[in-house]
């Protein structure tokens, strides 16, 4: 065994491509492993995802949807943000499904405050208003801490009453924008997602096909 391990050691020393193919070899295995597991997980998780209870654009009989995780604040969803304006402007018959995922709250304040604005918006005035609110918040190009309470507040007025204004100023600790976000919270921890953007495209049929699944995590800002 000794002479077969120096054998070996001396092979690899004169050949270092080998080791370099191997390294490749396995981390292409543990990639397709892991891309595996979130196709399982979103099967497992399905009903959530595709949620009705979530902000959304596009027909809800829909062959195909689409579901992003985002914070307002997070830089890389800002710069998906025109690519996913445009894609569903040439998409019309996929449906979009936004979950607002404010991961970065506890740093800037403001990520919770757009994300629960952003939410009473669907539920006063539906997809379409919301889908102008999302890209108009993008639009200022505000990310990484930069957007301010007053960005938000004045993004928001033409959509939302004073109260209503009022309310989600506050840290809401229940009522359906809390609920809202708490169960994006604890579907995000599910996926293993733990950052931002992340994409889910998956069919909306009976029988979901797990080749037809895709799922593209993202990563900390």
């Amino acid at each position: 065994p000794e002479k077969m391990g120096q054998a070996i050691s001396s092979y690899l020393a004169n050949h270092p491509e080998f080791l370099v193919a191997a390294s490749e070899s396995l981390r292409q295995r543990e990639q397709l492993a892991r891309q595996q597991a979130y196709v399982q997980m979103a099967l497992e998780n399905r009903d959530a995802l595709l949620s009705d209870a979530s902000p959304s654009v596009g027909p809800k009989n829909a062959k195909a949807a689409v579901v992003m995780f985002f914070d307002y604040q997070c830089s890389w969803c800002s710069r998906m943000a025109p690519i996913m304006a445009q894609v569903i402007k040439t998409d019309p018959d996929v449906r979009f499904i936004f979950k607002e995922l404010p991961i970065f709250a506890s740093r800037w304040p403001v990520s919770g405050l757009a994300a629960r604005v952003g939410e009473q918006i669907w539920l006063s005035k539906g997809g379409d208003a919301y889908l102008r609110w999302h890209n108009a918040m993008y639009a200022t190009g505000k990310v990484e801490g930069a957007m301010t309470e007053q960005d938000v507040l004045n993004q928001a007025k033409g959509y939302l009453t004073a109260q209503q204004l009022a309310d989600v100023r506050k840290a809401q600790q229940s009522g359906a924008v809390h609920d809202a976000l708490m169960a994006n919270q604890a579907l995000a921890e599910h996926m293993g997602f733990n950052g931002t953007p992340d994409f889910v495209v998956m069919p909306q049929g009976d029988s979901p096909d797990a080749q037809r699944v895709s799922v593209i995590p993202g990563s900390t800002n």
